[in-house]
């Protein structure tokens, strides 16, 4: 189970806070789209698509999905179990933010299999996942945790304050389970995770980070050093639909 007040916490914190301005910024062309957002949390994401979107939000913590009683979107308190009363191929793009980490890998593709009956032909899948070159490079750099960055690298687990232990993945990897195509990826937190945190208090620092994290996110070499991914892929228009729940 996760640890609400910790992340909660977390979100609270120009850290966290900036987190989300460079996911939506990622996220700020999307309209006029039937959306499901799988794993949903506080809703942040979805209360910001439903501006100008039809959103669906999944979550299994219910103290999460209604914590905010103003948000607009529908929500569904469940998780893969809730995908089986969807018609196949509701969905113009599916969300799946920081969720497949903690998912077992051999049920991976449980998932992913749900997500390909959901999207429309031409549908779009988003994927925010760690990434262990910038999760080792955080491990030395911000921590000094050697151990850590050692385990990593060996394919180990990784141990977060607010949710269950994770494992990663690469996009490779993503691509050959989801059986999606990869249109592109960017970067999200390719410096600020290398900072102290003294320098993310000052007063124009969320302002500054966030234009330059933006200006590099769709750049090599740094979204492939970034500590998280945002992966885009896209279900082929002339896709038989083979699987089924």
């Amino acid at each position: 189970m996760p640890n609400i007040d910790t992340y909660r916490e977390m979100l609270a914190q120009p850290w966290g806070k900036i987190q989300y301005e460079i996911t939506l910024a990622q996220l700020a062309h999307i309209k006029g789209l039937n959306i499901l957002d799988f794993g949903a949390g506080f809703g942040i994401v979805s209360q910001f698509l439903s501006k100008h979107n039809t959103v669906t939000a999944v979550e299994p913590n219910a103290e999460m999905l209604f914590a905010d009683e103003a948000q607009t979107f529908t929500k569904i308190l469940g998780s893969l179990e809730k995908l089986d009363n969807i018609a196949d191929e509701t969905f113009d793009l599916i969300c799946c933010h920081n969720v497949l980490e903690y998912i077992a890998p051999d049920e991976r593709p449980l998932y992913l299999n749900a997500f390909r009956r959901l999207l429309k032909p031409g549908g779009q899948l988003s994927i925010i996942k760690h990434n262990t070159v910038g999760k080792v490079l955080q491990s030395v750099v911000f921590s000094n945790d050697v151990d850590t960055a050692l385990q990593l690298l060996k394919g180990g687990d990784f141990k977060s304050l607010s949710f269950a232990q994770g494992k990663t993945y690469d996009i490779a990897e993503l691509v050959e389970i989801s059986q999606l195509a990869l249109e592109d990826y960017q970067g999200i937190r390719t410096f600020y995770s290398l900072q102290p945190n003294t320098f993310k208090t000052e007063a124009d620092w969320l302002e500054k980070m966030t234009t330059i994290e933006l200006a590099v996110c769709n750049e090599k070499p740094y979204k492939d050093i970034s500590f998280l991914q945002h992966v885009w892929l896209r279900k082929e228009e002339n896709e038989c639909l083979s699987v089924k729940n």
